[in-house]
């Protein structure tokens, strides 16, 4: 299963850190106690070289870890975990109305919002606080509140495992869709996201009209937003809505809002005039709530054991301490079956599983 090229593994030691049965509890929002065979960050880009020069990972059971807040373990991990700990970031060009920013992957995501709003660049400042690193933001195509990363994305710096190699790959290539994109599809486990590059706007443009944005401004007393006050304002929306991982382990939203046929949806609202949807790309789809669809099957604030679904947002799933990754699939397999049966409609995981699947 551990293959390397042409060399020992143990005298990889001498140039990198490769930690042996490794505990990954501190690195998963979850906080589920589980290991990994071997454990390796890579503060560097000689490292990243390095290690494709090391291992045969096309032999190899490996996953590339970024901040953690979107995989769930249902069990130690027989491999490798990698994870990236470039930083920096980089204003590479500039404008009098917009600019391209450069940012390493193991940066914290929002610690590049906060750059860009304090600087006063504006078009990721609706994707303020949401947990993970600037690596793993491009492979899900991160969106909240009326807005995705790949509105923003310029291009993507990223090492190819099999030789080494650094490719550019420009915004068509990425082929993003929603909580997807290339990397995660026909790139899968082929390329090592090192850098993204933004490009980023200085007009007064704002998506104000999802999420009580407006609302919350309001309340705050701004009457002319700026990027700074809507990222204010988005925190506000999320710190109330959802629980720190460090007081509650949770991922974050664990199901995306399905797409159905705009029939199917036509007939859905005759019976639940509540129904709350979203319009999608595809016009004859539309996409539906899945915090609805979950809330209306009878799950938000449920409690089973030690996981359950947080009591202000049904999209999440928690952790209420001790749970283990299975017991958090249970609950998922459990609330996927009930929302099939009484809706007809399959909810698909936005959490990366590792182990078993459902």
């Amino acid at each position: 299963m551990l293959a390397a090229k042409n060399t020992k593994l143990q005298h990889t030691a001498i140039f990198m850190h490769i930690f042996n049965n490794y505990s990954l509890q501190q690195l998963n929002s979850f906080g589920i106690p589980t290991f990994t065979s071997y454990y390796i960050p890579l503060n560097t880009l000689t490292e990243i070289e390095h290690i494709c020069n090391i291992l045969d990972l096309s032999k190899t059971h490996f996953y590339i870890l970024g901040g953690g807040t979107n995989t769930l373990f249902t069990g130690d991990f027989p491999g490798y975990v990698i994870q990236v700990k470039l930083t920096g970031i980089e204003v590479v060009n500039e404008t009098p109305h917009s600019v391209l920013v450069k940012a390493a992957a193991g940066i914290n995501w929002h610690e590049l919002v906060l750059f860009c709003v304090n600087k006063g660049y504006g078009g990721i400042e609706n994707l303020s606080l949401i947990p993970g690193s600037v690596g793993a933001a491009p492979l899900q195509n991160i969106g909240a509140y009326g807005v995705e990363l790949k509105d923003t994305i310029h291009t993507i710096e990223a090492i190819e495992l099999s030789t080494g190699k650094t490719r550019i790959f420009s915004l068509s290539e990425c082929e993003f869709g929603y909580r997807t994109s290339a990397f995660k599809t026909k790139f899968h486990n082929q390329y090592l996201i090192t850098n993204i590059v933004l490009k980023l706007h200085k007009e007064a443009r704002f998506v104000l009209t999802y999420g009580g944005i407006l609302e919350t401004l309001e309340t705050m007393g701004v009457h002319k937003p700026s990027f700074k006050s809507i990222s204010d304002a988005i925190m506000m929306i999320r710190k109330r809505k959802l629980p720190h991982p460090m007081h509650l382990g949770n991922a974050g939203s664990f199901f995306k809002n399905p797409l159905i046929p705009i029939t199917q949806y036509q007939l859905l609202q005759k019976k639940y005039p509540g129904l709350i949807s979203f319009t999608a790309d595809n016009e004859h789809f539309i996409k539906i709530s899945a915090a609805w669809l979950i809330e209306a099957a009878g799950f938000k604030g449920f409690r089973k054991g030690n996981v359950g679904v947080y009591e202000s947002h049904a999209l999440i799933l928690v952790n209420y301490g001790g749970a283990t990754g299975k017991e958090v699939l249970n609950l998922a397999n459990l609330i996927k079956q009930k929302v099939a049966n009484q809706f007809d409609i399959t909810l698909t995981p936005e959490v990366n599983i590792m182990g078993e699947y459902i």
